[in-house]
């Protein structure tokens, strides 16, 4: 997993509420190999009626506009991400080269793919939602500095980036839940050998 640096990037506003993972990430199209699902992502929207096959983009999405064409940042609508359980939706967002998703409201299940996949989902109230939705349309850059934990917006305000420790360390060192793990291996020991003073017939063999 790639390493999560300052990002300073355009944002993308779509306000769209309720968008599910099988938007993402239609399940017609989970038999293209990783690289192919960016193609394909959001494609009821991305696509004229909704048909990919047909390849005719639809110029009113955000996503295809050419002055977003390197916006890392989404400003999603309420309830992003929900439905559900899919990998590939996370997946397919990486490959559109996003890498921070803000929204009121996230899918639970979608927030954890995206930390372990190195996406980083920003939650704030819908009202500040949306006044970053006003601003990305001026073409102002975003930073999202998840080391400091702030997000400055383009008029420069700060805002905290609230992110469990645990999280955090995950996507600055680009880090999977194994890894991760084997990173703290020097804590299990250590409770281990406390646990083996404490309760020794746990480890007795006879």
């Amino acid at each position: 997993m790639r390493k999560f640096e300052t990002v300073v990037s355009k944002a993308v506003a779509w306000l769209m509420p309720n968008i599910d993972t099988d938007a993402i990430a239609p399940m017609k199209r989970l038999i293209l190999n990783t690289d192919e699902l960016g193609v394909y992502s959001f494609e009821p929207y991305r696509f004229v009626n909704g048909d990919g096959d047909a390849f005719v983009l639809n110029m009113d999405f955000p996503l295809n506009r050419p002055e977003n064409k390197d916006a890392r940042i989404l400003i999603a609508g309420d309830n992003f991400g929900c439905g559900s359980s899919r990998e590939t939706a996370v997946q397919a967002i990486d490959k559109c080269g996003l890498r921070v998703v803000i929204a009121s409201s996230f899918g639970g299940i979608f927030v954890k793919n995206c930390f372990a996949q190195g996406i980083l989902p920003l939650c704030y109230e819908k009202c500040l939602v949306e006044e970053f939705a006003r601003q990305a349309q001026t073409g102002g850059l975003f930073t999202v500095d998840l080391g400091n934990k702030i997000m400055t917006s383009p008029n420069g305000h700060q805002y905290p980036i609230e992110i469990e420790e645990s999280r955090r360390e995950i996507l600055l060192g680009g880090l999977d839940e194994v890894r991760m793990t084997l990173n703290r291996s020097e804590y299990y020991e250590a409770f281990l050998e406390r646990d083996r003073e404490y309760r020794p017939w746990i480890y007795s063999t006879t």
